[in-house]
């Protein structure tokens, strides 16, 4: 009996230091939100602003083919500048440009190539290239939304409040859906989240060195290459290019895929 009383006692002050902690966060993200606002007349992206993006269409090497259209969705909110962001929709165009089958043996490669070259944005588009960080196939994009225990929440009904965890390894606790993202490892704090979605400290861009958050949708600050794809498979991404292989006879961007991909330039 005592040590259920204890128990429950230690369970009371843990909900009541979560509830303090969120509380806090509540605070800086309306202080955060009070100095942002949503990108009204689009202009280039700096380099290195992240997209994070879902597939919405089947693409497998050796069936579809060069030439074939390929649109996807940014899946969060955007920052593009220190005061400034896309909201979730945005939309960017691509297409194929290489889809070979494999043969087995390893000799040749299953290959796919794809490439965006154009941001959407309400009525307003702009040329672009980008990198692809990391891509997820649907079940690990599905993980990510999911309790970090695989079941429910320690009893917490609402996702809101939920902890998750990041493809590639970074835990997310919300309280109100507000709270620090830290990293895999014990790495402490590297990111945060709110109802918009999941962000990392604020970065320098490359080139001007202005400080923003990156967009980082269901991926960790860390993630790079592929998650939940075959063995042997693997990502390269050059030159606005973004190429996946596999060792099998083919290799596949399915419906629900996440990319994370990065603005190389745009003008």
């Amino acid at each position: 009996m005592l040590k259920g009383a204890l128990r429950r006692e230690s369970v009371r002050m843990t909900r009541g230091a979560v509830l303090l902690l969120g509380g806090f966060f509540l605070c800086v993200a309306a202080a955060v939100a009070q100095r942002e606002a949503a990108v009204s007349e689009l202009e280039a992206l700096p380099p290195g602003v992240t997209l994070p993006v879902k597939v919405e269409r089947a693409l497998r090497a050796g069936k579809v083919q060069v030439g074939t259209p390929i649109v996807v969705k940014t899946t969060q909110r955007v920052p593009v500048s220190e005061g400034t962001y896309l909201k979730a929709g945005a939309e960017l165009d691509g297409e194929v440009v290489a889809s070979i089958a494999g043969n087995r043996n390893g000799s040749m490669p299953a290959t796919l190539s794809i490439r965006f070259t154009r941001l959407r944005y309400g009525k307003q588009s702009i040329p672009l290239r980008t990198k692809a960080i990391a891509i997820a196939n649907f079940a690990e994009v599905n993980y990510a939304y999911l309790p970090a225990d695989g079941g429910p929440d320690m009893g917490i009904v609402s996702e809101a409040n939920w902890t998750t965890r990041q493809v590639g390894g970074d835990s997310v606790f919300r309280t109100g859906w507000v709270g620090p993202v830290l990293g895999a490892g014990g790495q402490g704090k590297v990111g945060r989240a709110d109802y918009y979605g999941v962000y990392s400290l604020p970065e320098a861009s490359p080139n001007d060195r202005r400080s923003f958050p990156r967009a980082l949708g269901v991926f960790s600050t860390t993630a790079s290459g592929l998650y939940g794809f075959d063995s042997g498979s693997a990502l390269n991404s050059a030159d606005g290019t973004i190429t996946l292989t596999g060792p099998g006879k083919s290799i596949e961007l399915r419906w629900g895929d996440n990319l994370l991909l990065e603005v190389i330039s745009s003008s």
